[in-house]
């Protein structure tokens, strides 16, 4: 990694102005008071309602309005939530949904191939937090997972993102860490009965050194004597992404064959850690994404609505993926020309033959991947007088289509091999008895062809009912209904033609003439990264001629069964909710209630004994009592307010864990399985907090959160009886122990016309925000040391910090985003704990308004060229560091 200098980035970041134009940390903005939510507490009847989102969301065109929108916000909500909008068309000031998020007090994001796909909540991971599009579920698009991948939702979609972190009960159960909510445009939302917007940009990828477009279009009209409205939208992006990325799989305590004990080169006692398949790889996507947003709203009197919607978007990338891989297991270790370096880890190690290994292994991987999501939803809201009445209806659907093909070229057999990791960054440089383009050697080929294919689909109806003005205290009674089912389909295939030239000499000639039609790699590796002082040479891979000549197998005659499985969820859950205010010498306002919910699962797959494979089906059945209040109290109104909740919150089990998949061995009667039988994850939430109001735009605060989590998912050994044999299966189980995570969530903004009257600083502001969180309970610990470990995916401190400056003309504005370390896997390869470095990363943005109608922009991604490192709990044990460059947008807003 570039070392920076960890102060003088914060201040170079302030130095330049950075900003998030708007964001303000707007943690208790609500859509919607506790005397008008309707349906699901505003992700859906306030996502079809124009009149709130003016009120209650930040908007990022006009930043200082959208400050003082945000604290009004803050001041009236009932519950814990962070809103973000958008004022004109692509006005974001992330490229992506996902890397918006990611300025949230308690959010964190993760990245693939350098783009924010997954975000995590207060400590819990992606798949253990829900996300919603108007209402609508959004599906997972990896296999077997319920994280939502945020790199294909179009941002020009977006009228408003929402993370809320406390739970009324009409809100749609599923979101441990929290729900974000994704609530599009719609024809109702603009004061102008028509308009066209949009905007053209150009992405540059210093990695790649390539240029590509990326088109957005809108355009609304109501009619009808304002009764009616329509609203299309587009967007069309071309993308070459590119990351390059150097790997060691894991670090391994091997054993010296000549005394039977662990190697322990330097004689201190402790044995010494070696390097697990040391790789490097650069993985090229050429990505083609569209997007389709459609509304329909019909308003025939103010208090009747009705809407049809539709959302599409498809993500079609070109996989090219050269990897350079050593294998050494069981390779012996020459200890004379080895080294051991920091915290018991080898700096140096040298391989001799022992009959196959060490090996070199050519692979690539080239193939199509198809994401789709789509989903429909249609319904009616009816307020006649005191009553709220509405019915919903949606189905949506997520697919991954991953067919690849995988070609491998080795050299087995090899002599030696050298590998270093003496540099500053400790990344793997690989010394071989032959140049890294010699063919001449290869001796053993393979093509596998496995392509994957994953369906998720969920149909959802539901209804609600409320009554407002009850009592003086009693504000609205609220209760209502929901059914959904959600299925999972998973499928695999595979087929291989293996030469194997090292075992049969009579195949190296043929070998020969498939392994000179590989070529060397095109671009510079880690061109935009640093590895401690060292390069590394163009190696070889198959740009399609090597698999194309030995011919690509057809695997759709002999699937992957023990891969094939179905899972079918139905949930049925009603709920009962009341909004009240009180004054006790202060006034207080809050909601109350609870949401009952029964699960229904079953799970369909197969088994294998002595390798045959058979049909099984396995069923769940669960009830769950979620109570929910929310409150706050107006200590001195308009300046000084109290917030507090206490909540009970789930989180479904991933439906690869609920999937039979049994597989069993009848030599050594073991086994492993899903458990269709597995409990949701479920916590007790808490929240308290102060917040001090400035002024209209200026303020602070401090919130205490408190999770109490239990039936976390691990794996164990039971003993299990098939056909009158008891084996030893593995399998997923609901543990006995609690995690309690307790953090502090610090935020506020300030513009600087709130201090002073000179010119040359009533332009500028400042947002920032700090969580502290920290664990207790987790029974992951060290296998080495028995160290107790974090809590898998939460970093113990994280920060925003933003600058901005904005008057009629011109606006800068940017942020920098930092978090800690944070845990990824308690035992990872060789035993060890793996984890995330912490990361940080800058990103600014500038715009010019050429007309009213007409503004150019330019924009920089990563400018300090950050990259992504993981180690094996050790920063001398690296296993994963990935550099994929800045990126930089210019282009054209317009609307009319």
């Amino acid at each position: 990694m570039r070392k920076t200098n960890h102060t003088f980035l914060i201040a170079g970041a302030s130095a330049i102005a950075l900003a998030f134009g708007g964001t303000a940390n707007a943690q208790d903005a609500t859509t919607a008071s506790s005397d008008d939510t309707m349906a699901e507490a505003a992700d859906e009847t306030d996502a079809q309602t124009p009149a709130p989102a003016d009120e209650n969301v930040i908007v990022v065109s006009g930043i200082r309005q959208s400050l003082e929108n945000a604290l009004r916000a803050k001041r009236d909500s009932d519950q814990v939530l962070d809103a973000i909008s958008a004022e004109d068309i692509g006005k974001f000031p992330d490229k992506n949904v996902g890397e918006a998020l990611q300025r949230v007090t308690g959010v964190q994001i993760s990245r693939t191939n350098g783009e924010g796909s997954g975000v995590s909540i207060r400590g819990a991971s992606p798949d253990l937090n829900r996300v919603e599009m108007n209402g609508v579920s959004m599906l997972g698009t990896q296999s077997g997972s319920r994280a939502v991948d945020f790199r294909d939702i179009p941002v020009e979609f977006v009228n408003r993102l929402e993370v809320v972190k406390s739970v009324t009960p009409d809100m749609t159960e599923g979101g441990l860490g929290g729900t974000v909510r994704i609530i599009t445009r719609r024809p109702f939302d603009s004061k102008e009965d028509s308009f066209i917007a949009g905007s053209a940009q150009g992405i540059y990828s210093e990695i790649g050194d390539t240029l590509d477009p990326k088109l957005a279009l809108i355009g609304s009209k109501r009619f009808a004597d304002d009764t009616m409205g329509i609203l299309l939208s587009a967007t069309y992006e071309r993308r070459r992404i590119e990351t390059h990325t150097t790997r060691t799989t894991g670090w391994r305590q091997i054993t010296d064959p000549d005394t039977g004990e662990l190697y322990d080169l330097d004689g201190n006692g402790n044995p010494d850690f070696f390097p697990e398949i040391p790789r490097y790889s650069e993985d090229v996507l050429d990505t083609k994404r569209i997007g389709l947003n459609g509304v329909f709203e019909y308003k025939p009197t103010d208090d009747l609505h009705a809407y049809v919607e539709g959302t599409y978007t498809r993500s079609k990338q070109d996989l090219e993926a050269p990897y350079f891989q050593l294998f050494s297991g069981g390779a012996l270790v020459d200890a004379a020309n080895s080294a051991t370096g920091e915290d018991d880890t080898v700096s140096q190690v040298t391989y001799l033959n022992n009959g196959s290994a060490p090996y070199l292994n050519l692979r690539t991987i080239r193939g199509d991947i198809t994401r789709y999501n789509w989903s429909a939803a249609g319904g009616v809201d009816y307020t006649p007088g005191q009553w709220e009445i509405g019915v919903r209806t949606s189905f949506s659907k997520a697919q991954i289509d991953n067919d690849y093909v995988n070609t491998t070229a080795d050299v087995r057999g090899l002599d030696y091999l050298i590998v270093n990791y003496d540099n500053a960054e400790y990344a793997p440089e690989i010394t071989l008895p032959f140049d890294y383009d010699d063919s001449s050697a290869i001796n053993y080929v393979r093509v596998q062809h496995r392509p994957v294919l994953s369906t998720q689909e969920e149909f959802m109806a539901k209804g609600d009912v409320a009554r407002n003005d009850l009592t003086d205290w009693l504000t609205q009674l609220k209760a209502g209904v929901q059914y959904r089912r959600t299925t999972l389909d998973n499928k695999q295939w595979d087929a291989n033609i293996i030469l194997d030239g090292y075992s049969d000499p009579s195949l190296l000639d043929e070998i020969q003439s498939y392994a000179d039609l590989l070529v060397p790699i095109e671009n510079e590796f880690f061109n935009t990264g640093s590895l401690g002082g060292f390069s590394v040479p163009a190696w070889l891979y198959d740009d399609g001629a090597f698999s194309s000549a030995i011919g690509v197998p057809d695997p759709y005659d002999n699937p992957t069964l023990s891969a094939t499985y179905d899972v079918v969820e139905k949930n049925l859950a009603g709920y009962l909710q009341g909004s009240f205010t009180f004054d006790l010498g202060v006034p207080f306002y809050g909601v109350v209630g609870a949401r009952v919910v029964q699960t229904k699962t079953t799970a369909n797959g197969y088994q294998s004994a002595g390798g045959v494979f058979s049909p099984v089906s396995f069923d769940g059945d669960y009830v769950e009592f979620l109570p929910a209040l929310n409150l706050r109290a107006d200590i001195i109104p308009n300046k000084l307010l109290f917030r507090g909740s206490a909540t009970e919150v789930l989180a479904r089990p991933n439906p690869t864990d609920l999937a039979p998949r049994l597989t069993l061995d009848i030599v050594g009667f073991s086994g492993s399985r899903g458990n269709p039988d597995l409990q949701p994850y479920r916590a007790r939430q808490y929240d308290a907090g102060l917040e001090y109001y400035i002024d209209s735009v200026s303020f602070v605060s401090a919130t205490y959160f408190r999770k109490e989590i239990s039936s976390f998912i691990e794996r164990t050994t039971v003993n299990e009886t098939y056909d009158g044999q008891v084996y030893a299966i593995n399998l997923p189980v609901n543990g006995s122990a609690a995690v309690t995570v307790n953090g502090l969530e610090i935020g506020g903004q300030l513009s600087f016309s709130t201090f002073t009257d000179m010119a040359v600083v009533q332009n500028f502001g400042v947002i920032a925000n700090f969580t502290y969180s920290k664990d207790s309970g987790y029974e992951g610990t060290d296998y080495f040391t028995g160290e107790q470990l974090p809590f898998p995916g939460l970093s113990r401190k994280s920060y925003n910090l933003s600058l901005y400056y904005e008057d009629d003309l011109f606006s800068l504005r940017g942020s920098y985003n930092w978090r800690s370390k944070y845990l990824i896997n308690a035992v990872g390869r060789g035993n060890n704990p793996e984890f995330g470095e912490a990361a940080g990363q800058l990103d600014v943005s500038a715009s010019v308004n050429v007309t009213d109608n007409i503004s150019v922009f330019f924009e920089g991604v990563n400018l300090t060229d950050e990259m992504t490192i993981q180690n094996a709990n050790s920063t001398y044990r690296r296993i994963f560091m990935e550099t994929y460059g800045p990126r930089y947008y210019g282009g054209v807003r317009f609307r009319f």
